[in-house]
Parts: structure tokens; C-alpha cells; sequence
């Protein structure tokens, strides 16, 4: 439901019953779509020099891969011709690393050996095609794509709850309609999540052998938390002093758009009583940037009476550079913030907002994220 709400395309269509959901009808690709934020697992073990003794390594930039799925070791495609046979569960190669997705031949790797160790490099290769289909090279980019905005939007509702989200592996299919969706059930099974405390909260728990009691009473706790994520209802309020203030544009359809047009100096009272209906319509709150021309009063008017963020843009800095001491030289109590240009203070406003909001947080990574493509 999360996920529908972000336009990401899913195969689910409705919940039926606590125990039942309706969903597309599916042709499964098998492979599974990984993605890390933290260096731990299978990713560890083949990359050993990122261990730490501490917390473990975090990527700035989401890591992604793909493995091949199959079946005691064997893939068999959709006409029932074995493509590859003889990998050894019992060695963990079952479900090997694919080297280079973006390959038309793909060659086949140890999911838990490093690459320099001689017995990583299975000597197995499948033609990408019998995998994914022909349209290779962009199947892939939106497999990528999508699995990065599934992991951010649940890193950001977790994260919105104090708990850190390690990693997660999802699975593809073709709609009838022909389209990638994500078509998988996606619970404490598909990830690694831990709370403020690092201590395992997912699946890992039952592969590291603790009681059984306390793997459910930890599945317990997830799914309750599970209940409490949500979209918050939140604000951007773009007060202008006058109509001749040029006004910011906001492209973000995840949170709320009020439009103010009142000066701090002329209606003082006007302002006030507007900021309070304003206050009472967002309990999960909301940033206010003003925009003004000349001498910013109506910013730090708002500022001090209220607990929301307040980001002044000075509107004529070029025309009237002195007038960008009426924004920054503030009084104590007055906790406004100044950005310029427009687009800086909406990009603010919106990250102070993904830290309740995880379909922002995702948008917001997303942009951060990309600056290292």
C-alpha cells in the first residue's frame, strides 16, 4: 500500500482478510534484486576488507546486485530446457552472484567468496535473454531503479521509528499487461532490520540460532511496528509578502501546499491568526518559507511564534543586497533560517520533512544519491 502510494508499480491490489491480498497474476523472473545499505551478510564475506569491529560499513550510495534463483542448484527456463546444473547447495552456490547484469552473458560468481579466492568464479554463464527477456539493458536499469525506491521508502519509514534498515531482497514479474512489477511479499523475511541497539530484529535471528521464542517475540515486534507507519499529513506553506514576490515552486506530491499571501509589517495580527489555522490543520507539521521584497519583518514574525521550521528566501539579495541583513541578523528567540536561491529552500524544507515522512525521505535520497552516479 506504501508503495502504491509512491507510484511504484507492485503486483499487489488489495488486502482481503488478515491473511489473504489479491495480486496480479505474474510471470516470475528469477532473479533476486538486492540492496544494501550497510556491508554485512553474503556482501562481508566478499568483501572482507570492509569489516569492522564497531558498526558495520555504511554506502553512502545504495549498493545494488542481482543473483540467479534457482533450484538445488539448477535453472530451468520457462520451456523447461536446463540452462544450469551442478551447483552444490551444500558449497552455498545454489543462487550465484551475477558478475555483470548489464552483460548479455552472464557470468556466474560465489554469493560468499571473495573475488580473488580461486573457487569464486563457478565457470557457469547464461544468456541474459533466457533470464529477463530481449529488451536486456532496460529491464535491468528499472529492476535497479525500482529496487533502489522500494529500499529507500522502507529505510525511511524505519528510520522515521529510530530502527536502522541493513538490507533487502526482492523479486520481479511480468504483468499480463507486460509490465515489471514488484511481485513479492515483502516482510521480516526479506530484509535485515535492527533496532537503535544493533541487535537483530528480522529473519537473521532464526539463522543465528536463537530460541525460537524469541524469534517470534522479535517477529512480534515488527509486526507491530509494522502498523504504525504511515504518510504524516505535512505542510509547506509558501507565504508571500505581496503578489509582486515571485513564488517558489514545490514539486513534491507527498506533502501538502498552503498558499499565503500576507505582509509580516501591514497585517501583523492577519499573520498570526492565519499561522494558527495553519498549525491546527498539520498536527504532523510543516516548514513555512517566506518570501519577501524589502526588509524581511514577516519571517521572523512567523519564527517566533511557532515551533515549525521558518526558511526566509530574500527576494531582491541581487537588486538590494542590505537587505539580507533583515533575514540573518535575528534576535534571540527568533530561530528563522535563510536559504537562497528559491530552489535551495524548498530542497531544505523538504528534507526537514523526510525524517516523519518516508515517501519524501526516498524522493529526497533519491536526488542525493544520484550526485554519485
Amino acid at each position: 500500500e506504501l508503495f502504491k502510494k509512491a507510484g511504484i508499480p507492485v503486483a499487489f491490489i488489495k488486502q482481503l482478510s488478515p491473511t489473504e491480498f489479491l495480486a496480479q497474476d505474474c510471470k516470475m523472473i528469477k532473479v533476486e534484486a538486492v540492496a544494501r545499505r550497510y556491508a554485512v551478510g553474503s556482501y562481508l564475506k566478499r568483501h572482507p576488507e570492509l569489516a569492522t569491529s564497531k558498526t558495520p560499513h555504511r554506502f553512502h550510495r545504495l549498493v545494488t546486485e542481482l543473483f540467479l534463483k534457482t533450484t538445488g542448484g539448477k535453472f530451468t527456463d520457462s520451456k523447461g530446457n536446463i540452462l544450469i546444473q551442478g551447483l552444490d547447495p551444500k558449497k552455498g552456490e545454489e543462487d550465484p552472484f551475477i558478475v555483470d547484469p548489464h552483460e548479455e552473458i552472464w557470468h556466474l560468481a560465489h554469493p560468499k567468496k571473495p573475488s580473488w579466492d580461486p573457487e569464486a568464479d563457478l565457470k557457469k554463464e547464461i544468456p541474459a535473454k533466457n533470464v529477463v527477456g530481449d529488451d536486456l539493458e532496460h529491464r535491468i536499469s528499472e529492476i535497479d531503479r525500482i529496487t533502489r525506491q522500494v529500499f529507500l521508502i522502507i529505510e525511511g519509514a524505519w528510520g522515521s521509528l529510530g530502527l536502522h534498515f541493513i538490507d533487502l531482497k526482492i523479486e520481479f514479474g511480468i504483468n499480463a499487461a507486460g509490465d515489471l512489477v514488484v511481485a513479492d511479499v515483502i516482510d521480516n523475511d526479506s530484509w535485515r532490520l535492527r533496532d537503535e541497539n544493533w541487535q537483530e530484529l528480522s529473519k537473521e535471528t532464526f539463522r543465528q540460532g536463537q530460541k525460537l521464542d524469541d524469534v517470534e517475540e522479535k517477529y512480534g515486534i515488527v509486526a507491530k511496528l509494522t502498523e504504525r507507519i504511515r504518510v504524516p499529513k505535512q505542510a509547506i506553506v509558501i507565504w508571500r509578502g505581496s503578489d509582486t514576490d515571485e513564488k517558489p515552486e514545490v514539486h513534491c506530491s507527498y506533502v501538502n501546499i498552503e498558499s499565503v499571501v500576507l505582509s509580516g509589517h501591514k497585517s501583523t495580527q492577519l499573520c498570526l491568526n492565519k499561522l494558527e489555522r495553519i498549525m491546527a490543520s498539520y498536527p504532523d507539521g510543516g516548514v513555512i518559507i517566506t518570501k519577501v521584497g524589502m526588509s524581511n519583518g514577516l519571517g521572523p514574525i512567523l519564527a517566533s511564534h511557532t515551533s515549525w521550521l521558518v526558511i526566509a528566501i530574500p527576494a531582491m539579495i541581487l537588486e538590494n543586497p542590505e537587505d539580507i541583513w533583515s533575514s540573518i541578523r535575528m534576535p534571540s528567540k527568533v530561530p528563522m533560517l535563510t536559504a537562497w536561491p528559491d530552489k535551495n529552500a524548498v530542497q531544505a524544507a523538504l528534507n526537514a520533512l523526510a525524517s516523519k515522512n518516508p515517501l519524501i525521505y526516498a524522493q529526497m535520497q533519491t536526488q542525493i544519491e544520484a550526485l554519485d552516479d
